[in-house]
């Protein structure tokens, strides 16, 4: 901060010394082209981005008559001294050796995206002759002005609309009367000094000499009249300024008209040097990385510093990014959902499966069972059936028991069990057992004639060897 004001300071003293060595009539400072703050020929301008660098100065020199040769010439000192307000001072020499010093001052009060909006007061044009200092308030400027900046392909346009009082409304260079004071030169009247102008341009930066910063072409109306001007790089600092200041009028330059050449909406020549001091400790973003800036949103030129890159857009691209990382966050949980929705499905298929193998090992298991009862009881069975025919009808009685035992649902095994109870003498004990068979099986035709051959009191040994 110390370092940029001692800087400024001696630019200042530099700049009044040379204005001082110049001895030719002139325009008035606020009328000469390259002097206001910005890239610009005399219109002001504004950007959304600050400056990359540290302040710019040189000098022009506007020929606006060959025969004879008429030139004014002038130095100017701009420098953006924070985020959003930017300071000027521009000089010429007038008739007379008459000093005239210019001061701009320039604030940006708001931006949005590519488009910004600044305000300001331009030409306070202080004059000293005869050792007396007076300021031209008719010069003086009050403006605003919105910019658009835009992106097309490896060309960057900016445009500028603005209006402005004062020199921004044509009010040309303060001529003192013999009652010391100023007119305008076309009116007598007080409104004439109360003019609002308009003024409108743009800034097309190129990529012919890349590498140097670019080439701009800088087209505006002023107020009055149309200017066209270059500003070619020689180097990455140094810029050769050329224009042509109301070229509507060319076909008066150079001419012998003396009042016309002279006049403020005149024709001239301007040429000039720029010398651009970037800021110290800040590197440059290589041309590739500006191509991926640009893509990102729109930006000014090629060559800013990432710190200086649009806060909207930053935080546009932020919010994007937040934006992709929830909708990715929000994906994730879906994902993981469905993962353990398929776990907790394949869990439970996994359990069925194990449910289902052991129902299957269950039936195989009762089916060899069954398979083994059935040959155990099928051999008491026949155990028994010995028994009874032999007389044996406890022994008999026992193996029907452990037949039963072994498969309780077998019906001729009470059918045999009933038998051996009526051999016995037990009738009750028997008429259980043939109902018990004829429950377990309707169709068992020989029980049923067994329980009502009892019924009727006509029983017969030979039937009950038939059953068996």
């Amino acid at each position: 901060m110390h370092m940029n004001r001692a800087i400024t300071t001696r630019f200042v003293i530099i700049a009044i010394m040379f204005c001082g060595l110049i001895g030719e009539p002139a325009q008035a400072v606020s009328r000469l082209s390259y002097s206001r703050p910005g890239a610009m020929m005399r219109v002001p301008m504004s950007s959304v981005v600050r400056s990359p660098y540290l302040f710019s100065a040189g000098f022009v020199s506007e020929v606006m008559q060959l025969s004879p040769y008429n030139s004014a010439n002038g130095v100017y000192f701009d420098s953006e001294v924070s985020k959003n307000m930017r300071l000027g001072m521009s000089s010429v020499s007038a008739i007379d050796t008459t000093l005239e010093i210019g001061f701009h001052i320039q604030h940006r009060l708001w931006a949005y995206g590519n488009i910004s909006f600044s305000a300001g007061i331009h030409d306070i044009v202080l004059s000293q002759s005869d050792g007396k200092l007076t300021m031209d308030s008719e010069l003086l400027s009050f403006l605003g002005v919105i910019s658009s900046e835009q992106t097309l392909g490896k060309y960057y346009l900016n445009s500028y609309m603005g209006f402005g009082t004062g020199a921004l409304a044509g009010a040309t260079a303060a001529e003192e009367d013999t009652a010391g004071g100023f007119e305008t030169g076309d009116s007598d009247s007080e409104s004439s000094r109360l003019t609002l102008g308009v003024y409108a341009g743009f800034l097309l930066k190129t990529p012919m000499f890349a590498s140097r910063g670019g080439l701009d072409i800088i087209g505006e109306f002023d107020g009055s009249g149309v200017n066209v001007g270059l500003r070619l790089p020689i180097t990455t600092d140094y810029r050769l300024q050329i224009g042509f200041v109301h070229i509507e009028s060319l076909p008066d330059f150079g001419g012998s008209d003396e009042e016309a050449s002279l006049s403020p909406d005149g024709p001239a020549l301007v040429v000039g040097l720029d010398l651009s001091v970037p800021r110290l400790a800040e590197r440059r973003v290589a041309r590739e990385a500006d191509e991926e800036i640009a893509a990102m949103g729109p930006r000014v030129a090629p060559g800013l510093t990432v710190e200086e890159m649009l806060p909207q857009q930053l935080d546009s691209t932020l919010q994007a990014a937040e934006f992709l990382l929830n909708s990715l966050r929000d994906s994730l949980r879906m994902a993981n959902f469905e993962v353990n929705n398929l776990h907790g499905q394949v869990a439970m298929l996994e359990q069925q499966s194990v449910f289902l193998s052991d129902s299957v090992r269950s039936m195989q298991l009762r089916i060899e069972m069954m398979k083994s009862n059935i040959n155990y009881t099928m051999r008491h069975l026949s155990s028994s059936l010995r028994s009874f025919y032999q007389g044996n009808y406890r022994d008999a009685l026992q193996d029907v028991e452990m037949a039963i035992q072994l498969n309780p649902d077998l019906a001729i095994a009470y059918a045999r069990r009933g038998s051996i109870y009526y051999k016995l003498g037990d009738i009750q004990r028997a008429t259980i057992n043939w109902n018990l068979a004829l429950k377990l099986d309707p169709e068992y035709d020989d029980v049923r004639n067994i329980l009502r051959a009892l019924k009727e009191n006509r029983l017969k040994t030979t039937s009950l060897k038939q059953q068996q």
